[in-house]
């Protein structure tokens, strides 16, 4: 996994936690160490291994943000992306049965496994042994994405790489800079856009009517820059120094092309004015 990207965060990400660990900056007397797996609740955990969700600062190391966690569930979390869907399925239903993570091989060699990743993947019904009762508590592996662009996309992201201000400070400095009626349809279109991500030649064909997308890069900067100028928060910066005003209210990122589409450049709406205009929006 070294070098590698995971939930939109790049590998610089991803070590500064562990280094800010490392440091104290969990709290005095905070550690992974002593702790049960936060998947499948193995008490003979390794004292040095655990995992990430959210690495944006501020770091978390608590749920939901961060869990001790054992080697193969960790190892199994990070190899969905490349194996089959059913076998991930197969392994939570094995935790699910209070199985733990370092038995699932013992329990289901592998031809045994791909017998039941294949009824998985039909549809048919499924018999696990059950171990162990496993205590109630909230499956959040469940939710875990399977799509691989998650380990790159800003959208996979639980917050804004950088802290941004809270919603009240949002609604004070949108009321102040008085979106028109387009621009006002431009962040409801956002919010509601799947995953939160646009293109501006979306929105320039959706909101503006035109072909052009420097149009509508045009219209949003404007806004984003009138948001920004009323908010306590400085944009990020290009390399030649200027300020990028659109990341006041979106991160952006660069899809990688394939041999069937040329994609554009995305901006993913920070969580909190989704959040905002998707409720006001659908008044």
């Amino acid at each position: 996994m070294t070098g590698a990207s995971y939930n939109g965060y790049g590998w610089a990400d991803r070590t500064a936690i562990t280094t800010a660990y490392r440091r104290g900056d969990a709290g005095p007397g905070f550690t992974f160490a002593g702790k049960p797996c936060g998947l499948c609740g193995d008490p003979e955990r390794p004292a040095g291994e655990w995992h990430s969700e959210d690495y944006s600062r501020p770091h978390s190391f608590v749920a939901p943000q961060s869990y001790p966690i054992c080697k193969a569930c960790h190892l199994r979390l990070h190899k969905r992306f490349n194996r089959p869907a059913a076998e991930w399925e197969l392994f939570c239903r094995h935790v699910d049965a209070g199985g733990y993570g370092r038995e699932f091989a013992v329990f289901y060699p592998l031809p045994q496994r791909d017998a039941l990743c294949r009824r998985i993947a039909d549809g048919q019904p499924v018999e696990l042994s059950r171990p162990r009762d496993r205590p109630p508590d909230p499956a959040w592996w469940r939710s875990l994405t399977l799509d691989p662009e998650s380990l790159e996309a800003p959208w996979a992201r639980p917050r804004p790489l950088r802290p941004r201000p809270d919603a009240e400070a949002y609604r004070h400095a949108i009321a102040a800079a008085a979106p028109t009626e387009i621009e006002r349809r431009i962040l409801c279109f956002h919010a509601a856009a799947p995953r939160r991500t646009v293109t501006m030649r979306d929105v320039a064909r959706e909101i503006l009517e035109k072909s052009d997308p420097r149009a509508a890069n045009l219209a949003y900067g404007r806004l984003a820059r009138r948001i920004g100028e009323r908010l306590n928060f400085e944009p990020d910066r290009r390399d030649d120094g200027s300020f990028f005003w659109m990341s006041v209210i979106a991160e952006g990122w660069q899809p990688p092309n394939s041999s069937r589409q040329r994609r554009e450049y995305e901006l993913v709406l920070i969580p909190v004015l989704a959040e905002l205009f998707a409720s006001c929006c659908a008044n």
